[in-house]
């Protein structure tokens, strides 16, 4: 069952509409994620001793799966910046699960059963390059009395002048 599902979710794009394969590496960073989902989801299923589903029915297991997880994100990253850190711990994501309705109680033995399946970790795909903002000028280094814990300057262009000239002053001033 895992395989199947697997296999098709492998065999077309990864996309509900069916396009080829992206370019993008973002996408294809996102695709690679999105089919392992779908081998977890597969394999939840083989253990709850499914044989076979609709690769529909996959898709919306996968889905769900997926926003749950986003949710589960979404809300530990509330509470660890309520608390003016910028990384969740593990109260964080346990105190979501919680309000979520989730019995965090049962998840020791859920992770000791025996009938469970072991995923292979999923191919190394670089994260997406966020590209970096446009620069203008050189950035200069802290004077003497600036301690060097103290930020970078900013770009020359957010904090010096630039002169104008008289025929622009000339528009400005009508």
């Amino acid at each position: 069952m895992a395989d199947a599902a697997a296999t098709a979710g492998a065999g077309s794009s990864g996309t509900r509409s069916g396009s080829k394969q992206s370019t993008n590496p973002a996408d294809n960073y996102h695709l690679a994620r999105r089919r392992t989902l779908q081998v977890v989801v597969s394999s939840l299923l083989t253990e709850a001793g499914f044989e076979s589903a609709e690769k529909a029915s996959v898709e919306t297991l996968t889905e769900m799966l997926q926003s749950y997880i986003s949710e589960i994100g979404r809300s530990a990253k509330s509470y660890c910046e309520h608390t003016a850190r910028t990384q969740p711990t593990l109260s964080d994501i346990v105190v979501t699960l919680v309000e979520m309705g989730f019995n965090v109680d049962t998840l020791p033995a859920y992770a000791k059963r025996s009938q469970r399946m072991v995923i292979t970790a999923p191919p190394v795909t670089n994260q997406p390059v966020t590209p970096k903002a446009l620069t203008a000028g050189q950035n200069r280094p802290h004077p003497p009395h600036i301690p060097s814990h103290f930020p970078e300057f900013p770009d020359p262009h957010t904090y010096i002048k630039t002169p104008v000239s008289d025929k622009a002053m000339g528009l400005l001033t009508q």
